[in-house]
């Protein structure tokens, strides 16, 4: 709850707990501004971003709170970089990974982006990696111990518009946090993996179009050899993608089907991608899809 309780977003946020038997709830004080939550199964542990950790101004940096499933309590606060908006877990080696979309800068004037990796054991900061401009979210592929994040600005810290460089996923090796750079389509905005085909998937909002007019693409990522191929996939500016790896469908939600401004066509769709052919389905949707979950059993 990114305001808390209080109308005017002058207090810290809140957590809402949900019990999924009894659909009571409760409600646990987090920082200021949470964005991004992960859960961790293995430990019951639950990662909470605060985009402006623990100053309404955001002048100090982001934190994570960390929430101890059993008691709904914060058990620690971690410092991050600066505006970090999403979180995701590795549960099998206990580490979480927070890209921080304007890196060290708090008055995020540039964003050089960076990723916070953090020890799910001791909750401390293991490292900071540096990746491309303007991270948003992140993916970890818990078989492969790899890390993916789209980096929305490619390598322009400015996120000059129309953008001058096309978008980046950065590929960090859970081990060494080596990070390597792959070229993607202009302004990747969200991304996921398949981990029984070992390909990555990711939606660009502004297709292969700096002046982002053109139809979104989805870019797929070999994690073996890191090639690409690029593919339209109907729809403008996607802010989400989903993977079924049982069934090796992709979803994609986008705003507008045939309107990049979004003016004179205000239905979305879900672009649905055959993993295997990468042919594409354009399912009718409501009013500005920009999020979505699958249900792989």
């Amino acid at each position: 709850d990114w305001c808390g309780n209080s109308p005017n977003c002058t207090s810290g946020g809140t957590v809402t707990v949900i019990d999924g038997s009894t659909d009571n709830t409760l409600s646990v004080n987090v920082g200021f501004y949470p964005y991004g939550v992960a859960v961790n199964p293995v430990t019951n542990k639950i990662y909470v971003v605060n985009q402006c950790g623990n100053v309404v101004s955001c002048a100090n940096g982001g934190t994570v709170s960390v929430i101890d499933g059993v008691s709904n309590v914060v058990i620690a606060t971690v410092p991050t970089g600066s505006r970090p908006y999403g979180v995701t877990v590795n549960s099998v080696t206990n580490r979480i990974y927070i890209p921080n979309k304007c890196g060290n800068d708090p008055s995020c004037l540039t964003r050089s982006g960076t990723v916070t990796v953090i020890d799910g054991a001791s909750n401390t900061v293991i490292t900071t990696v540096s990746v491309g401009a303007a991270p948003l979210q992140a993916v970890v592929d818990s078989m492969t111990n790899k890390i993916y994040v789209a980096n929305s600005c490619g390598s322009d810290p400015s996120c000059t518009f129309p953008y001058t460089t096309a978008g980046i996923v950065t590929v960090i090796d859970g081990v060494t946090n080596n990070p390597v750079p792959v070229n993607v389509g202009v302004f990747p905005s969200a991304l996921d993996v398949n981990s029984a085909t070992n390909k990555i998937y990711v939606a660009n909002q502004c297709g292969n179009d700096p002046a982002c007019g053109g139809t979104a693409t989805m870019t797929v990522i070999d994690g073996a050899t890191l090639g690409t191929i690029d593919i339209a996939i109907g729809g403008h500016h996607p802010q989400a993608i989903a993977v079924n790896s049982v069934t090796n469908k992709i979803y994609v939600p986008s705003d507008c089907y045939g309107d990049p401004s979004c003016q004179n066509e205000p239905n979305g769709t879900v672009s649905v991608v055959d993993g295997a052919t990468l042919a594409y389905t354009s399912v009718g949707a409501g009013v500005s899809p920009d999020s979505l979950a699958v249900n792989s059993v």
